[in-house]
C-alpha cells in the first residue's frame, strides 16, 4: 500500500484529507528524527510494525510517500 503524507508542525492524531494522510510532529528534522516520529505514528495509526514501513520519496520534504508492506 502506498500512503502519500502532508507533515506539518503539531501535536496532533493524524488525518485524513482525501488521498494525503496529515500528519503531525515537532519533532526535529536533524538525524532523521521527525521522519522516525512520522514512522512511529503511522504504525499506530495503520496497526503495524515499524519494519513494515518503508519511506519511498520525500526525505526532506514535507511531501512523502511511504509504502506500507501488505500483511499476507
Amino acid at each position: 500500500m502506498i500512503i502519500k503524507v502532508l507533515v506539518k508542525e503539531g501535536r496532533k492524531a493524524p488525518e485524513s484529507k482525501g488521498d494525503t494522510l496529515l500528519v503531525y510532529t515537532n519533532a526535529k528534522r536533524e538525524n532523521n528524527q521527525a521522519n522516525y516520529d512520522i514512522i512511529g505514528q503511522l504504525s499506530k495509526y495503520y496497526r503495524v510494525s515499524i519494519s513494515d514501513i518503508r519511506l519511498i520519496k520525500g526525505r526532506t520534504s514535507r511531501n512523502k510517500t511511504f509504502e506500507i508492506k501488505e500483511k499476507q
